[in-house]
């Protein structure tokens, strides 16, 4: 459930790009780097902690294991391509522009 909220939050700063709350914040620097820290922590122990579980009973439980893996990246790609390349939610800026100054 933790590893959720981090990710709801990286997701909600994706959604605000390209001007996220505190954007060119030293702060708001540090908050997405942790955020992204924590979340790829707890999510890969989470997967490590299910194979190691899975080991014990046998070569069919971690094969089924990788294909629930791989079926989740597809959900997550099938989710996010229309997010990115049909209903364009998320967009980049000039380099070296600051398109957040109002």
């Amino acid at each position: 459930a933790v590893g959720v909220v981090f990710g709801t939050y990286l997701m909600v700063l994706a959604v605000f790009s390209p001007c996220p709350p505190l954007v060119g914040s030293t702060a708001g620097v540090v908050i997405v780097v942790i955020c992204w820290i924590l979340f790829l922590g707890l999510f890969s122990y989470v997967k490590v902690a299910i194979g190691s579980l899975l080991h014990e009973a046998g070569h069919t439980a971690l094969v089924w294991c990788g294909v629930a893996i791989q079926a989740g990246s597809l959900v997550g790609a099938l989710v996010m391509f229309p997010m990115v390349s049909i209903y364009y939610l998320f967009q980049s800026t000039q380099d070296c522009v600051d398109s957040c100054s109002a």
